[in-house]
């Protein structure tokens, strides 16, 4: 069966004389038209019971680019045409999308203009989110949002950012993975960084809600007092604590960061790295369906792409024992990260190795960006793909 938008009436309708469709959250029927000339065709599997699944991307504006979508759209592009392979209707929308209670506006990716096509959809079974700003999810809109998915009930992939520090607190509450976590605590005043260096000596400062390596420092405090502080560009030298605090005091209580005892890592051709490990929900298990590693070149602060990491083979390091803790550790991280913030479908985390060959968890990322790795992205879209069909239909079997 085939499906075509009619862009005049704003009507979807199928091919097949004698068949029932319904799509989306609110079983919207596909009515049947013969005649299709001109319009677009779009090939759909019909699931069992004629239910046609649909998935929404969910994104903000951006009036700069040309198709007034922000996000990335190029994981927007390989996700929404890989699932209209696979029978499933996909579209990013954004949250001015509800023009009624009844419609919704959504764009689609048509391979053959190369572009973003607005068109009205059918309410989506799952909201992918992968809203792209913090403060989008703070604002009150998103927060209708919410409440407007339950009431049709749509399913909610991944609810929001993970802070930091509430990732920290969370598995620490836990307590199975105390051994894997470096000593953290959130940035209040000078009396308590001064102290939490004094005792460890070596110390990162991260953004709670920071990406990327973006705003990471460390402080170094020497024999003699002195504090060597390393920004991803440039150091500085202080005499002291006091001088420090009064001179970035400024800037470091501007956001919310947190201190983290530094880890000496393990190096490899004088760098440190770290392992990026993707992890997607899977009948009651968090498994981990792509490992990569990235390592540090420019600084030794951060392994991130952005700011001057590359990429290493996993396969140069990969054991069966660390394939297996990799594994133990993916798996309570969703279990605890569910539990705290809502259900988490798809998430990365940061690991880094000390000298001892312990692992630490650094961060974990409820909206991982694309991998560089072809072969982890093709995993990632499988997997993305069976999960969501066994939201919507649970008792069906997919290969």
């Amino acid at each position: 069966m085939n499906i075509f938008y009619d862009i005049p009436t704003e009507n979807w309708y199928h091919t097949h004389e004698n068949a029932e469709l319904f799509a989306g959250s609110a079983e919207e029927e596909i009515s049947y038209k013969k005649d299709h000339s001109n319009q677009p065709l779009i090939p759909i599997t019909i699931f069992p019971g004629n239910r046609m699944l649909t998935v929404g991307i969910l994104t903000v504006s951006n009036p700069k680019k040309e198709s007034g979508l922000g996000g990335n759209l190029t994981l927007f592009r390989d996700l929404s045409l890989y699932l209209l392979k696979h029978g499933i209707l996909a579209y990013v929308f954004t949250g001015n999308a509800l023009h009624s209670e009844s419609s919704m506006k959504g764009y689609l990716f048509s391979s053959i203009s190369n572009k973003w096509i607005e068109c009205k959809v059918p309410f989506p079974d799952i909201v992918y989110n992968r809203i792209p700003w913090r403060s989008y999810e703070a604002s009150e809109e998103f927060q209708h949002l919410i409440t407007h998915f339950k009431d049709y009930r749509m399913t909610l992939f991944n609810p929001c950012f993970i802070d930091k520090y509430v990732m920290f607190e969370a598995l620490t509450e836990d307590g199975s993975l105390t051994n894997h976590l470096p000593p953290t605590m959130v940035l209040r005043n000078s009396g308590c960084l001064d102290s939490f260096l004094e005792t460890y000596r070596h110390i990162y400062l991260k953004p709670c809600k920071g990406s990327q390596g973006k705003g990471i420092y460390t402080i170094i405090k020497n024999d003699d007092d002195t504090l060597l502080f390393n920004s991803l560009k440039h150091s500085e030298s202080f005499p002291d604590f006091a001088s420090f605090w009064e001179t970035k005091k400024r800037d470091l209580l501007k956001r919310s960061y947190l201190a983290q005892q530094a880890i000496i890592p393990k190096k490899l051709f004088g760098h440190r790295y770290d392992y990026r490990i993707l992890v997607h929900y899977e009948k009651g298990f968090y498994k981990v369906t792509g490992k990569a590693v990235r390592m540090s070149q420019t600084q030794e602060i951060t392994t991130h792409t952005p700011r001057g990491g590359k990429l290493f083979p996993y396969q140069d390091l990969k054991s069966k024992n660390l394939d297996l803790k990799l594994a133990k550790l993916a798996q309570k991280c969703g279990e605890i990260l569910s539990k705290k913030i809502g259900f988490l479908g798809e998430f990365s985390i940061d690991i880094g190795e000390d000298e001892s060959g312990s692992l630490f968890i650094y961060e974990v990322n409820s909206k991982p960006m694309q991998f560089d790795e072809e072969e982890i992205e093709t995993n990632r879209l499988l997997h993305l793909k069976n999960l969501f069909i066994e939201l919507s239909f649970p008792n069906l079997k997919r290969k």
